[in-house]
């Protein structure tokens, strides 16, 4: 059974598809206000730290929320470039605070060129599905989900299951993080539509994969065990300014530079746009 490692706490570089390394802050207010959620981290916030294993993780979690996605918005200025602006709605929080819509921003989107730029190894959400999201509780730059831990409900064969971005089906949960099976689903199509199923049922695995309730228990068990709790505050919107025109363009689709263990140190965008 592999191991998802439960997501790098440094700063992530971002991938083009059509090929470059991006990251940037953005601007603006937001309209979500609730206990536990801020609009943008203070200088005092907490900063993001590699998560090794759960405890790691749930350090750095203001609340595992569920919900629906019903919006996904891009947004684009020559000065921030391109984000996604995701609406949770009906969400249940099932640890910490939340409320009944969340407002997820991650970088990337669609460009005024007509491309698209993917922001590599970030939560990937389908209009219309039910997540489980883990929620950032310290400052970020690129998405406010810890890792990539939006975990997206599926149907196959007739039973639920969990899957995360990359389409490996959920198979548990433990001290160690969120373990994973084979890839069930395709990679996201760019142009919004849902990843295609790859299997008429499911594999033959050595534990039952998990359902959404399924999840939530085991998580909880855990945390019970380990004496782990979730708390915090949920920051809309990210800290610092990354310069995003001014990146080394890569020669292939999907291909990933090799990026700093840590970046932690805003960077202000002085470039300028290209003509």
């Amino acid at each position: 059974m592999k191991q998802k490692r439960l997501g790098a706490g440094h700063y992530r570089p971002a991938v083009a598809a059509i090929g470059a390394a991006i990251a940037v802050m953005l601007t603006g207010t937001s309209p979500i206000q609730a206990q536990a959620i801020q609009d943008r981290p203070p200088p005092s916030a907490l900063k993001p730290q590699l998560s090794k294993d759960l405890r790691s993780t749930l350090a750095q979690t203001a609340a595992v929320v569920e919900g629906s996605v019903t919006d996904i918005q891009y947004l684009y200025t020559e000065k921030e470039g391109p984000w996604t602006r995701v609406t949770l709605s009906k969400v249940q929080a099932h640890y910490g605070d939340a409320p009944q819509v969340v407002e997820i921003r991650h970088f990337g989107g669609p460009l005024p060129s007509g491309h698209t730029l993917v922001a590599a190894e970030l939560p990937f959400f389908v209009k219309g599905k039910q997540y489980i999201v883990f929620l950032r509780n310290t400052a970020w730059n690129l998405s406010p989900v810890v890792g990539d831990l939006a975990l997206r409900t599926e149907s196959v064969g007739g039973s639920e299951v969990l899957v995360d971005a990359d389409g490996q089906i959920v198979t548990g949960i433990g001290a160690e993080g969120v373990a994973v099976g084979p890839v069930i689903f395709g990679s996201p199509d760019l142009n919004g539509a849902a990843p295609k199923l790859l299997v008429q049922e499911l594999p033959k695995l050595s534990s039952a994969p998990l359902d959404r309730l399924g999840f939530v228990k085991a998580l909880g068990t855990l945390m019970a065990d380990q004496g782990l709790r979730v708390a915090g505050n949920f920051y809309v919107l990210p800290a610092g300014e990354f310069k995003w025109r001014a990146q080394q363009t890569l020669p292939q689709p999907g291909t990933v530079p090799a990026a700093p263990d840590d970046i932690t140190a805003p960077v202000v965008d002085t470039s300028k746009p290209k003509l």
